[in-house]
């Protein structure tokens, strides 16, 4: 067996494998109960001995309580929420609307500025304008 010390506190065991860092120990030091009984810094390694940890304390998980919500109590307050719900969808809607417009413009604008480009390339080409030297 194989165990994992810190501060002579046991963290881990292997019976099978390896574990980083471990210490290598006979089976015949390995309390009856050790494998059944095992929590991480329940057992001590002192002198060469498994013990138990006189200083361990059992830890105690605190169960997960769900998020406490509050619920309408009526249909009006249904009714308000939903009434704010579809506002939100108005106002959301409006706002892909202003986008999808300033996006159209915007590809008309780069559309003009490529068409310039080709024109002054264009002129280039024929020799109508000078190149600056």
């Amino acid at each position: 067996m194989k165990i994992k010390v810190d501060n002579e506190l046991i963290l881990s065991y292997a019976i099978i494998g390896n574990i980083d860092n471990s210490i290598e120990i006979n089976d015949d030091i390995v309390p009856s109960n050790f494998i059944d009984d095992f929590k991480p810094n329940k057992y001590r390694y002192s002198n060469e001995q498994i013990v138990l940890n006189e200083n361990y304390t059992e830890y105690e998980e605190q169960p997960i309580l769900p998020p406490i919500t509050e619920k309408p109590s009526n249909d009006e307050e249904l009714r308000k929420m939903f009434a704010e719900m579809q506002v939100q969808l108005v106002q959301a809607n409006m706002m892909v609307m202003q986008v999808s417009q300033q996006n159209a413009d915007l590809f008309q604008q780069i559309l003009e500025v490529k068409q310039e480009i080709e024109n002054i390339k264009g002129e280039n080409l024929d020799g109508n304008v000078i190149p600056e030297v």
